[in-house]
Order: structure tokens, then sequence, then C-alpha cells
């Protein structure tokens, strides 16, 4: 079995080739880790499994469309999609959730996640902090942008690329396909 990882982020595949140098050389040796879009990456029918985790919510809709004819391509048929749903509506009002700290050594690690709607699409800026007693040694903030889409929408929209819904496969996060043609 060959896996295939798709990162074109720099940020997200440093932690991946950090883990995956963790990997016996015989385990290591079948990954193959592509530094840019699937579409760049240009995979045919080389995959049973695709995984797109944490991103579909950051898609806007157009670049989703975009890229379900691209998994398709990578998969071989009756290959499974699993991806994690996006929030299904904009909220209706401003949503804080905060991280339990952490304690590392004489250090606090921190954040919280606020949400809010901002026209079409969810603003979720993500706030960290490194706290020493009660002194900030560092806090950062990062913004995404993402945009909602129900099950039935997703459903409805890879359905145009051979996708049809598992059976059984019912989790409320995540959402299951099989490509049934092409």
């Amino acid at each position: 079995m060959h896996v295939h990882a798709v990162e074109p982020a720099r940020a997200m595949r440093a932690p991946l080739m950090t883990r995956l140098s963790a990997l016996p050389a015989a385990r290591l040796a079948r990954v193959t880790v592509h530094p840019r879009t699937l579409a760049e990456a240009d995979l045919h029918g080389v995959a049973d499994v695709a995984v797109c985790h944490n991103m579909i919510a950051c898609l806007a809709p157009a670049d989703r469309r975009a890229l379900w004819p691209t998994v398709a391509r990578a998969l071989v048929p009756g290959g499974s999609l699993l991806l994690d749903l996006p929030p299904a509506r904009l909220p209706r009002k401003e949503i804080v959730r905060s991280y339990p700290e952490r304690r590392v050594g004489a250090h606090v690690y921190g954040g919280r996640l606020i949400m809010a709607a901002d026209g079409s699409r969810i603003r979720a800026r993500f706030e960290y902090w490194v706290r020493e007693r009660q002194r900030v040694l560092r806090e950062h903030t990062e913004t995404f942008w993402m945009w909602p889409a129900s099950r039935a929408e997703l459903t409805g929209s890879l359905a145009e690329y051979g996708f049809a819904p598992l059976p059984g496969r019912d989790d409320p996060a995540v959402l299951t396909m099989t490509l049934t043609a092409r």
C-alpha cells in the first residue's frame, strides 16, 4: 500500500514531516508527500481512500466544486472519501470556545476560538497564548474564513462527480462517500 499525502501549506507540512520521520524506514518508503494542491499533484486512480481533514470548511464553494473532480480522479472506482463537515449554517451569534489550559514545565499554554458570521462566511479567529505565572510571554492570533454547507448540500454536489453516501456511516461530524462512477 502506498500513501499520497497532499499538503500544499508549508506550515502544515512541517508537523506532517516530523510525524512521518518517526516511522520505520519500510513504512516511510511507502509515503509520498506532495507539496502542492491535489490538482497540481495530478494523481489518477492511486487511492482507495481520500481524507480531507480540517480543510473543506475553509474552501469557498467554487473551490470545493473544483476539488471534487480531482478527488474522483485520484480515487480508484469504489474508493472512499471522508471529510470533516463544515458548519451547516452561519452562527446566529458570536461563539467562543476556550481550550483547556495545559502546563508544560513552567509555562501554561491556552487559547480560544471565536466564530462569528461575516456576510456569507464565518470568521474563525484563533487566539493562543503562553504564560509564566501571571505574565504573558507570547500571544498569537490567526484568522480563517469558513463557508457553511450542510451535509445535504455537500452530498448533492459530490453526486455530480459520481459519489454516493456510504451506507451505515452517519457520523454527525464526518461525511463518508464512495466513488460509484466516473
